[in-house]
């Protein structure tokens, strides 16, 4: 699990307070899921890819502006990010197995989401300062 003092400080706060909130989603996420509590994780996981789409959304938004030169390998990740959740959610609605959502979220999303701060959004943010 990623905690906020891993949590790299960008040039853009938007993009820090979307950090933020995902982080705190994902943690929520993984409370459920381990509780084996089936309706809040089905909840907490739309919420998350809710969240996700706006966040990418703005950042999107702020790079196109600003004619980001990695726009498109930006959006290209944010897009299979989204794809991935989505396939998590249909088999999630079919199997209803909460410990594939905690599995997920230790083995891939959280270290994804972690290097994708780390790198992606910290060279957008740089740019866009």
């Amino acid at each position: 699990m990623i905690t906020q003092d891993q949590l790299p400080m960008l040039a853009i706060p938007s993009m820090n307070d979307n950090h933020l909130e995902e982080i705190l989603l994902i943690h929520k996420l993984d409370k459920v899921a381990r509780a084996n509590d089936i309706k809040a994780v089905a909840e907490v996981l739309r919420e998350y890819v809710d969240h996700s789409i706006k966040h990418f959304a703005d950042e999107e938004k702020l790079m196109r502006e600003a004619d980001f030169p990695d726009y498109l390998t930006h959006k290209g990740e944010h897009d299979r990010h989204i794809k991935e959740m989505g396939a998590l959610i249909k088999y999630f609605d079919k199997n209803q197995d909460p410990r594939a959502i905690y599995v997920h979220i230790e083995g891939g999303l959280s270290p994804w989401i972690l290097h994708h701060m780390q790198t992606m959004d910290s060279d957008a943010a740089e740019f866009l300062k």
